[in-house]
């Protein structure tokens, strides 16, 4: 059959049915709707040069200058940090960037950070979330020393000889998550199998980046309430106060602490269980990550490695029992946690936004509801802040002057108040399972190919993939 056996008289028979003028119309409308997005495209993309600051690479559209990052080739935290390097150079104090189509800033210069991280009435913190709970009243909790004191002893009654024995025999990642699932618990004083699933939820909701994250950084308004999930945490602290108050028990765990915070001051019912389950979920993954990547250095440096060996045998032999008090002997272990959230700063990344309209902390006025983002990373790895940035020394956390106190270049764990009673609890925490681990066990790579890894771009916090190997011997 060829083509000449077919009729080809009546071509484009749709246009019997569509009124010529309306097609015309149609065409000319959408033909100035394309031309009118591009332009508005192309306007957006040229704010930094009307304000004449210094911006990336050439965005391009739809994902403005995090195509790599949206794609999961890279993870937000290093693409950060890549830029921060390259605007430190150029000597800017801040450099634009674009999510989306929505103008952001990178922030350089440590006194703009200052200025962002202190000036809660301009400026609102996003990423990490901002705490309802002022100073005065994390110090009450922080008062609750016996809480933490007893933690210690729940820990070292049925974790500390269990995790070294099943660390030989099951799957490294999986042990380690349900035991730091099982000790955060024990220092809050909850049951694991009450709360598994909302602190599942609240996990996923807390970390996992996604589009609707990004776009929510541009249209505040888009972000999910979640109020389901915080009914179903307001009813379980709820039930564990009228427990409590119903058996008279005389708890000394954080909860507890949390209880007494609400009892004697102005906080819902509410505020307090968010506060509480969010310091929780915090805890839980900020000391999987800083234990991990602990780990890993330790697996990589043989001598430092060595040297905790030494101190924690030592250790043993000093003392019949470990408790809170005595856990600060470990002066080494300890500057190998800070060097590790110095390195690995689990909040690698601080996004801000303003307010109001006309802010006055910059060479000129942005938007109401600017973006501001600031790497941690490229902070804490910057060669004027820390020598030798990319090698592990934890001698420099051993040194008189004590770096971990320079909140402008130390904050592995976010900002402000409650920013200290995490590092409180993560460095306990994870100190309290190296011990355990080190005081039976060494730690090394399974072969020489399982030494390297990357960062999850999934999670909102640093977090390494399971890529690296890591297996244990007895000592």
């Amino acid at each position: 059959m060829s083509l000449n056996n077919f009729c080809f008289t009546e071509q484009l028979t749709f246009l019997k049915y569509v009124n010529e003028h309306y097609l015309f119309y149609s065409i000319t409308l959408l033909t100035f709707a394309s031309l009118f997005t591009l332009v508005w495209i192309l306007q957006k993309y040229t704010y930094f040069e009307k304000i004449r600051l210094a911006r990336a690479s050439l965005p391009t559209f739809p994902y403005g200058n995090f195509k790599d990052v949206f794609k999961r080739e890279t993870s937000l935290h290093v693409y950060l940090w890549k830029y921060y390097n390259r605007f430190k150079r150029k000597s800017c104090k801040y450099g634009g960037m674009f999510v989306f189509v929505k103008p952001v800033l990178l922030v350089i210069d440590p006194t703009v950070s200052s200025k962002l991280n202190n000036d809660s009435e301009s400026f609102e913190h996003v990423v990490p979330r901002e705490s309802k709970l002022k100073r005065e009243d994390l110090k009450k909790i922080l008062q609750h020393t016996g809480s933490l004191n007893n933690y210690v002893k729940k820990f070292c009654y049925s974790i500390q000889g269990a995790l070294p024995e099943k660390l030989l025999k099951a799957d490294i990642s999986t042990t380690f998550k349900d035991f730091l699932l099982e000790a955060t618990c024990l220092a809050f004083g909850f049951k694991p199998l009450d709360i598994v699933d909302e602190i599942n939820e609240l996990l996923k909701q807390k970390y996992q980046t996604s589009y609707r994250f990004y776009i929510s950084l541009c249209v505040p308004w888009l972000k999910s309430k979640h109020e389901k999930l915080n009914n179903n945490l307001k009813e379980i602290l709820m039930d564990i106060v009228e427990s409590r108050k119903k058996n008279d028990s005389d708890e000394s765990d954080l909860i507890e602490s949390f209880i007494s915070l609400y009892n004697s001051s102005q906080f819902a019912i509410g505020d307090i269980s968010s506060e509480l389950f969010h310091c929780f979920a915090d805890t839980l993954t900020f000391s999987h990550s800083t234990l991990m990547m602990s780990l890993y250095e330790l697996a990589s440096n043989r001598e430092i490695q060595d040297e905790v060996l030494g101190e924690i045998r030592r250790f043993n032999k000093k003392n019949r029992n470990l408790d809170y008090e005595n856990i600060n002997e470990l002066i080494y272990l300890d500057a190998i946690v800070k060097e590790t959230l110095r390195k690995y700063p689990p909040i690698a990344t601080i996004i801000t936004t303003s307010k109001c309209k006309d802010t006055p902390s910059f060479d000129w006025y942005p938007d109401k509801n600017a973006l501001f983002f600031q790497s941690t990373l490229g902070i804490q790895r910057d060669p004027k802040n820390y020598t030798k940035p990319e090698a592990f020394e934890p001698d420099r956390f051993t040194e008189s002057r004590t770096l971990d106190k320079d909140k402008s270049i130390f904050l592995p764990l976010g900002i402000g108040p409650i920013s200290d009673l995490y590092v409180k609890l993560i460095t306990l925490q994870v100190k309290l399972i190296l011990a355990s681990i080190f005081s039976y066990l060494e730690v090394r790579f399974k072969d020489a190919t399982s030494n390297s890894f990357k960062y999850n771009p999934d999670l909102l916090y640093l977090c390494p993939n399971d890529d690296f190997q890591l297996e244990f011997s007895r000592l």
